[in-house]
C-alpha cells in the first residue's frame, strides 16, 4: 500500500477543519443544470480569492469516474511530466489515485518519447492539484484521480500530450486543468503596465481567453507564455485536445484577486472554462 500524499496547504488556502471546510466549498456549489463537460479550466488560488469561482465551474460537471487533473509543477522538481502513485488526503477524507489509469497514460507518454515518470518529490509541496479536491469530493459521488504536474513542455511537446489525452477522454472521464490566469505587479516580476490596471489586466487575460475560445492552442501557448499564467501547459494541452476532439468551450466567468481585495498592485487573473 502506498503511502499517502497529506494535505499540504490545508490552513493556508482552505480551512483544515473538517466542518468549516465543508461549509465554505458547499457555500461555492451552485445548484445549476449539469453538463456533459468533459473538461474544465479552474483556479487554484486561496479560496477567499477563487474559491467562489471553483464553485461555479465544477459544480457543472455531471458525475464522472476519473478525473485526469493537470497541475503546475511551481516547485520545478521532477520531471516534464510527474506522475503521482499516491491516494491523495484533505480534511474531508482520501480521493483515491486509479493508478491503472496513471500507468496507462505514462507508458503512452513514454513511448512519445517525453520527460515523463512517477515522481512523488514533484507532488510533495504542490497546491495546484490539492485546492481542486474538496470541491470534487462534495459534488462527485464517487471518484478517483490521475494527478500529473506539467513544466518546461515546449508547444510541440504539448501538442504529444494532448493527442495522447485526447483518447482517454469519455463519458466516465473528465480533464480538469489547474490554472490561475495572469500575475501582475511587482511582486510577480510582471509590470507591462501601471495605469489603468484593471482594466489592462482584463484585456490582458481576455485576449488569452478568446485564443482558447478560438481553440488556437499556438497562440495560447505564445501569449500565456508572454505573460504569467502558471497554467500555459495544461491550458495548450487542453485547447489542442478540444480541438481533436471537437469539443465546444464556454467561458464561465473571469474576474481578479483585486476584485476581491480592492488592491490592483498585485493581482491575478481567475478564469473559469468549460468544454462539452
Amino acid at each position: 500500500m502506498a503511502e499517502k500524499r497529506k494535505a499540504v496547504v490545508a490552513g493556508q488556502f482552505y480551512p483544515d477543519e473538517k466542518a468549516e471546510l465543508e461549509t465554505q466549498v458547499k457555500k461555492f456549489l451552485v445548484n445549476k443544470k449539469r453538463k456533459e463537460v468533459k473538461a474544465v479550466i479552474v483556479p487554484h488560488a486561496g479560496y477567499i480569492f477563487s474559491g467562489e469561482l471553483a464553485g461555479k465551474v465544477i459544480s457543472l460537471i455531471k458525475s464522472k469516474k476519473n478525473f485526469i487533473i493537470l497541475g503546475v509543477n511551481h516547485s520545478g522538481f521532477g520531471n516534464k511530466l510527474s506522475f503521482s502513485e499516491r491516494d491523495f488526503e484533505t480534511p474531508l477524507g482520501n480521493v483515491k489515485n486509479n493508478v491503472d489509469l496513471s500507468r496507462r497514460i505514462l507508458e503512452r507518454l513514454k513511448k512519445e518519447d517525453l520527460d515523463v515518470n512517477i515522481n512523488e518529490r514533484a507532488h510533495q509541496f504542490e497546491h495546484s492539484i490539492e485546492v481542486q479536491l474538496p470541491f470534487l469530493q462534495l459534488s462527485q459521488k464517487k471518484f478517483d484521480i490521475a494527478p500529473i504536474l506539467l513544466r518546461g513542455l515546449s508547444y510541440e511537446e504539448c501538442r504529444k500530450v494532448a493527442l495522447i489525452l485526447a483518447s482517454f477522454v469519455s463519458d466516465d472521464t473528465c480533464i480538469v486543468v489547474s490554472s490561475d490566469f495572469t500575475h501582475y505587479g511587482f511582486s510577480y516580476g510582471f509590470v507591462p503596465f501601471t495605469s489603468d490596471v484593471k482594466e489592462n489586466l482584463y484585456k490582458l487575460d481576455k485576449e488569452i481567453i478568446n485564443e482558447i475560445l478560438a481553440l488556437n492552442s499556438r497562440k495560447v501557448y505564445g501569449k500565456a507564455s508572454k505573460s504569467t499564467v502558471c497554467g500555459v501547459l495544461g491550458i495548450t494541452v487542453l485547447t489542442e485536445l478540444a480541438k481533436i476532439k471537437k469539443l465546444k468551450p464556454k467561458l464561465v466567468d473571469y474576474y481578479t484577486s483585486g476584485d476581491i481585495s480592492g488592491d490592483f498592485n498585485n493581482a491575478v487573473g481567475y478564469a473559469g472554462l468549460i468544454f462539452i
